[in-house]
């Protein structure tokens, strides 16, 4: 076995060691394979009722819905209503789409499973759905239905015409046929729902009620998701002691063991595994409660299309990002102090500990802004791209040619040292020249160096090219100008990259047009 195998080998028993605390008995599914051997076990079925309604949708997402029936089947009413809640809003908005391809799975299964589905399912989001495809008669107080194809309740009392064509009126007429063969009870209170209830209250209703659920959850609102990433107030310590929580809504059960999606985002985080393996008993009970609220309401913040598998993945990166970031910060490095962070803070508040290191880069950069004259297109290029990512609300680190999140604190760290070396340099140049700079500072730093050696003066002035010809004829003498001390080492590789430069154009013409690290007289 290869060194590389044994090491990914190992990596993987450690993140297995540290998070089997986490994700109690719960269902741990992550292709078709698993799955099958899952169904195979004679207590699947109490598995998967055990399991949180997040962990069962996350695992049907990840192997898709079409190739997961057989462990959609065995889901219970309330984790069924879970799906529906997260995966057919967006934002305030009910969706239709995702919502059709749950109902038609279920029908799949036959009428008991779709009849214990609708059963489970908020019935105002029923309704909703039902609402612009049909309508509802009364047949004792409305005048007789037009001359159509109609369904009736089982007494007689109420007739549906379904309105509207193609696949939303296909499902629509399969509700209606499981519910008022199976479970007449919902289907009446369904159909008066749609007869008396406008679509803006039934949608109202339909969406407070997921709000109030998804909340005991972490999935709150955007608005209040993004809070997440606020900083502390004046005099306020980055990180707070757990506190007490508040009480939950009747029914429904806090989040509970760390669903697999979760646990194999955070386990590419080193640091932060070697932290949470330490933690162990009711504390990796709570512990996982708080990761799978942080990861949802880091999901609910970022506006993560929860059908999406990928997009999840790339937002609870992040989220494993900023708390490795906030613990490596807050313990030293030492994953034995980490861990008792772990046990005696929020995780939430480690999170933003985190996050609040990377807001102090992007605070460095909107200061840079304030200096007079400054602008981005004063830096070379990566520099440029480099301080453009920390601009973001949430600062990215540019790397190989593209953006991604910073990983660990020593990235953060040679961040901050390298977006200082910038804002002195562009302090400096933009005092020395003054603020109408027309070219990048490194230029102007070259051209103002090959006056100095021409003229005598440190100033970016056009050369000409009998001049700069004439300067270099007995080849590359350069005179240093007289700059601060901590700008000498930048400015020593400047003046021997304007060495390399020049060197080629000793004893040959020079034509302005193909000069470009210099700025020339035409």
């Amino acid at each position: 076995m290869s060194g590389e195998c044994v090491g990914a080998c190992y990596i993987e028993c450690m993140a297995k060691e540290a998070f089997n605390p986490l994700m109690g008995s719960g269902i741990r599914i992550r292709d078709r394979e698993e799955l099958e051997d899952f169904l195979c076990m004679p207590n699947a079925a109490d598995a998967v009722r055990a399991s949180s309604f997040e962990q069962v949708f996350f695992t049907l997402k990840s192997i898709g819905l079409a190739d997961s029936f057989e462990l959609l089947s065995l889901a219970s009413a309330k984790q069924i209503r879970g799906f529906v809640d997260l995966d057919c809003w967006r934002k305030d908005s009910f969706v239709r789409k995702p919502f059709m391809e749950w109902i038609a799975a279920f029908v799949q299964g036959g009428p008991e499973l779709a009849s214990e589905a609708l059963a489970g399912i908020d019935d105002d989001v029923v309704a909703l759905f039902m609402k612009d495809l049909i309508t509802v008669y009364e047949l004792d107080r409305d005048d007789p239905p037009p001359a159509g194809e109609l369904m009736y309740t089982p007494d007689n009392t109420l007739a549906v015409r379904i309105d509207d064509a193609g696949d939303a009126a296909t499902i629509c007429g399969l509700i209606l046929d499981v519910v008022l063969s199976h479970n007449p009870g919902l289907g009446y209170k369904l159909l008066r729902k749609v007869r008396y209830t406008t679509r803006t209250e039934l949608e109202e209703m339909a969406y407070q009620n997921k709000v109030r659920r998804l909340d005991v959850h972490g999935f709150v609102d955007y608005y209040e998701a993004l809070s997440i990433y606020a900083g502390p107030a004046n005099g306020e310590a980055p990180v707070r002691p757990r506190e007490r929580e508040e009480d939950g809504i009747p029914g429904e059960d806090p989040p509970q063991s760390l669903p697999t999606v979760f646990a194999d985002s955070l386990a590419e985080g080193g640091f932060l595994l070697a932290a949470m393996g330490r933690v162990s008993g009711d504390a990796a009970d709570r512990l996982a409660e708080e990761l799978t609220a942080l990861g949802n309401r880091v999901l609910s913040a970022n506006l993560v299309n929860l059908g999406e598998v990928e997009g999840i993945r790339t937002a609870l990166g992040e989220m494993r990002d900023f708390l490795t970031i906030g613990l490596e910060h807050l313990s030293g490095g030492d994953a034995a102090v980490a861990a008792d962070l772990l046990l005696k803070n929020h995780v939430q508040w480690l999170f933003k500990s985190g996050f609040d290191l990377l807001a102090g880069l992007r605070g460095t950069v909107e200061k840079m802004a304030r200096i007079p004259g400054f602008k981005p297109e004063l830096l070379e290029h990566p520099d440029q791209e480099f301080v453009a990512g920390l601009a973001r609300f949430k600062p990215l680190l540019w790397d190989a040619g593209r953006y991604r999140h910073f990983r660990e604190l020593s990235e953060v760290e040679a961040a901050a040292v390298r977006l200082d070396k910038i804002r002195i340099v562009s302090r400096f140049f933009l005092d020395e020249f003054g603020p109408s700079i027309e070219t990048t500072l490194r230029q102007a730093f070259n051209t103002a160096v090959i006056q100095l050696a021409i003229s005598g003066r440190f100033e970016p002035t056009a050369v000409e090219s009998q001049a700069l010809k004439s300067m270099i004829a007995d080849g590359v003498r350069i005179r240093v100008p007289e700059v601060p001390e901590e700008l000498r080492e930048i400015l020593g590789d400047w003046l021997e990259t304007l060495r390399a430069d020049l060197e080629p154009l000793v004893g040959k013409p020079i034509d302005p047009r193909f000069v470009g690290f210099v700025t020339m007289k035409f």
